[in-house]
């Protein structure tokens, strides 16, 4: 069980709007744990204190909330054998629930506001909980996205499915996608909303 340190220190990084008030914190972990995040960090060619700072963050925007809010984590072959049953229509007809039925709410405990912003930034957190590669290009009011996913082009269709419902939701008509077997691809110009 980590102990916090009663003495602590705080500074500032970033620059201009982006600054972010950092704080310095003690935490007592069990040797094993600590072993296992070294070599993670390794791994992952970032510092101990980035993936430390990394995993609290994904506890904070995702890991803390999303079971209350009706997520499950589910195996991958599971989703994928669903898929192979489930017609587009089907999948379509899912799509539409999900998006007009709980990701407001799944939003709003996540994010604790319900706009085109925070939608996307659940989104993406999503995505990177996921594990999926992806890639994300601002320009502006415009956001692309990229998801590499490799999970067949039914998971494209969903995918794709579900988040225009949720961009009509802001009033988003101009919502472009294009998919494959294994990569969902979509551009959103959040000026457009509502």
């Amino acid at each position: 069980m980590p102990r916090e340190n009663s003495g602590s220190s705080s500074s500032s990084s970033g620059s201009g709007a982006g600054k972010r008030k950092t704080e310095t914190i003690a935490f007592r972990l069990d040797s094993n744990v600590i072993s296992r995040l070294r070599s993670e960090a390794a791994q992952k060619e970032v510092s101990l204190n980035t993936l430390v700072g990394q995993i609290f963050r994904q506890h904070i925007d995702w890991h803390s909330n999303a079971a209350k809010a009706g997520f499950l984590t589910v195996r991958k072959g599971l989703i994928l054998r669903l898929l192979e049953i489930a017609s587009e229509e089907q999948l379509h007809q899912i799509a539409e629930y999900i998006a007009k039925k709980e990701t407001k709410n799944f939003v709003m405990m996540l994010r604790n506001e319900y706009n085109i912003t925070s939608a996307l930034d659940v989104v993406e957190t999503w995505i990177r909980i996921a594990g999926y590669p992806y890639r994300h290009d601002v320009q502006y009011s415009r956001h692309s996205y990229t998801i590499q996913h490799d999970m067949g082009r039914k998971w494209s269709v969903y995918l794709s499915e579900q988040y225009e419902f949720l961009f009509e939701d802001f009033g988003l008509k101009r919502v472009h996608f294009d998919m494959t077997d294994n990569s969902l691809s979509f551009t959103v110009d959040t000026e457009d909303t509502l």
